[in-house]
């Protein structure tokens, strides 16, 4: 009679469990338990019901009990494993899973988990091997090939991640995790419409999903949606209050709308929560960084050295980092980190550091930059990214000096030029352009893509314009246009209508120091944020910056001007994505300059100064 009790107990037990019930269920396991103490199975079960009700610590106890009565029972290592993860204990859970795969070789839910878990402490490599081996047993399983493309996308396998997420949603077309997944193989893959569409399906599905919101609301951020992207960042910090990466996501789209006080509190937030996060230390330097507060700024503009994808992590230099303090000697080199850009910016610190820290300074650069920095005074060398390192005895990343030597807004080293150009270039490109009447203004209108950086590729795709949108502005009379275009963008040149109007001299430029001297021979430059404004600014030629709506923050907040380049003006987006209005602008400026060039009138101090042009 007492053994058909509990077939009878069990029996309801796992209906209830299986109908979704894990609280129903539990009366019933622990009847049954009690009438059979030497039953393995209802421990088990009994395991996974607290497992479902988030009591990881009773699950653990109960696989551990039936672990007792019959120690290679795969399931209940399977169950405590699991367990283990949910309490935060991968070590713990992976060697759970080892011992249920070798209680049961065959059994994919195993490998499955041990995957994930290897997943979760980073051991992508491992878990890819485990996970298509699941895979092979278990080929109508769809948790193996979810878990598979979740690990290749991270790995940046992500074509062969996107497949593994195809499988998973035509063995399981209701998958909320299958399309979280797709969504972010969609966004590596540069497809945020579609990769939107994913996420959106996986919410759909479970609504309560606090990782698909929060991926959400990266793809609406990078889509330039930043409002929207605000209100489901706030969804998500509804359904996880403690997830870091939620407030991270708030601050990045609070930051595109320009609400820099409140991009700060969500960033802070995010910290308090993941206080060793790199990226959000990084993400939060740029909002102090662009309000002014370089001294707070530059300390976690440090953490870029620790992001996920840093060069810094993948090849780091021997040896040990300048802390700022004397040389006495000793041979600091400082190289080049990001774009060419912030190279011609942060160089007029490496003449400062040889003056000031009585040693020799070596200067590595990327080779189109290497002739034109030689003449840099005080340097030891200038040497090219492509050259063996040399002997040297410390090192430091050429954006690192203003956090060294402590620079704030009030004295950032801004000479009104730094750089030099050959002035015998300089002297016979002039004399080609002197052939023709009028102003003598320089064009850059698009950056470089970096397809295969996908952060550096959003931004500049916000950055930068087509030439056609210049059509108005380079119809002024009194303008000799140049082009300072390098690039696949430089053949918009030809298909624009109004091509004919622009002197296209790129293909006789090999590097910057070119670049520089033919600078040197125009009036005024007009660019976007690239590296062609840099230059100019370094070489104190007047330079009009055409600066998207959520502009970088070394253009600082709501100026024209810039503390970094006393001949550079700021013509700013007034909305997301709103050219027009910049040009329109930039045109009105452009006739009085031309009109007032044509009546030779020689305008006080910089004569594309804000006071010139009132």
């Amino acid at each position: 009679m007492q053994a058909n009790d509990a077939d009878r107990l069990f029996a309801t037990a796992i209906e209830r469990h299986q109908a979704g019930d894990p609280a129903g269920a539990i009366p019933f396991y622990q009847q049954v338990v009690q009438l059979c103490p030497e039953a393995v199975a209802p421990l088990v079960n009994l395991g996974f019901a607290w497992q479902g009700l988030g009591r990881s610590d009773l699950a653990i106890a109960a696989c551990d009990r039936a672990l007792l009565l019959e120690p290679d029972n795969a399931a209940a290592w399977s169950g405590r494993g699991g367990a283990c993860m949910e309490l935060g204990r991968p070590d713990a859970a992976i060697a759970s899973f080892v011992r249920a795969i070798l209680a049961d070789f065959s059994s994919t839910e195993a490998l499955n988990n041990l995957g994930r878990a290897l997943a979760v402490q980073g051991r992508a490599e491992e878990a890819t091997r485990i996970l298509r081996r699941a895979v092979v047993l278990g080929p109508d399983n769809p948790q193996p090939y979810n878990n598979l493309g979740a690990v290749l996308i991270g790995a940046g396998a992500v074509a062969e991640g996107l497949v593994a997420c195809a499988r998973t949603l035509t063995l399981d077309p209701v998958n909320p995790e299958g399309e979280n997944n797709l969504g972010n193989a969609l966004m590596e893959l540069d497809r945020p419409e579609e990769a939107m569409a994913a996420f959106g399906r996986a919410l759909a599905l479970h609504p309560a999903f606090p990782e698909a919101c929060t991926n959400l609301s990266g793809a609406l951020i990078d889509a330039g949606r930043c409002p929207a992207a605000a209100l489901v960042c706030a969804r998500a910090i509804a359904l996880s209050p403690d997830d870091a990466r939620s407030y991270n996501n708030l601050g990045n789209a609070l930051y595109g709308t320009g609400a820099l006080d409140a991009a700060a509190r969500a960033f802070g937030r995010a910290l308090r929560l993941a206080p060793d996060d790199a990226e959000i230390h990084y993400n939060a330097s740029a909002v102090l960084l662009k309000q002014g507060r370089l001294r707070e700024g530059w300390v976690e503009f440090e953490w870029r050295k620790r992001t996920e994808r840093s060069a810094f992590r993948k090849m780091p230099l021997p040896g040990p980092e300048w802390d700022g303090g004397p040389l006495a000697g000793r041979t600091l080199l400082l190289y080049a980190e990001q774009g060419l850009g912030d190279v011609l910016q942060f160089a007029r610190y490496a003449p400062l550091i040889a003056a000031r820290a009585g040693g020799g300074v070596l200067l590595r650069v990327y080779p189109s930059l290497v002739r034109l920095m030689s003449g840099l005074p005080g340097l030891a060398g200038v040497i090219s990214t492509d050259d063996p390192l040399p002997p040297y005895d410390c090192h430091l990343p050429l954006m690192s000096p203003p956090y060294r030597m402590g620079t704030v807004l009030d004295d950032i080293p801004a000479p009104n030029s730094y750089l030099g150009a050959d002035s015998r270039a300089t002297e016979r490109w002039r004399e080609r352009l002197d052939a023709q009447p009028g102003l003598k203004v320089g064009i850059a209108w698009a950056g470089d893509p970096r397809e295969h950086q996908r952060g550096a590729h959003l931004m500049d795709r916000r950055r930068s314009l087509p030439l056609s949108a210049f059509d108005e502005v380079v119809r002024i009379p009194g303008i000799r246009w140049v082009s300072l275009q390098k690039g696949a963008a430089a053949a918009q040149v030809k298909a624009a209508p109004f091509g004919s109007a622009l002197f296209d001299p790129m293909d006789e430029i090999s590097d910057f120091a070119d670049t520089a001297a033919l600078i040197a021979a125009l009036d005024l430059v007009i660019s976007v944020d690239t590296s062609v404004a840099h230059l100019a600014g370094a070489l104190g030629r007047p330079v009009w910056i055409l600066s998207r709506f959520d502009g970088c923050w070394r253009w600082l907040e709501s100026r024209c001007d810039s503390p970094w380049y006393p001949s550079a003006r700021l013509y700013r987006q007034p909305a997301w994505g709103d050219w027009p209005s910049v040009l329109a602008t930039v045109a009105s400026d452009l006739e009085r300059l031309a009109a007032r060039s044509s009546l030779g009138i020689t305008l006080p101090g910089n004569k594309y100064s804000d006071d010139a042009l009132r």
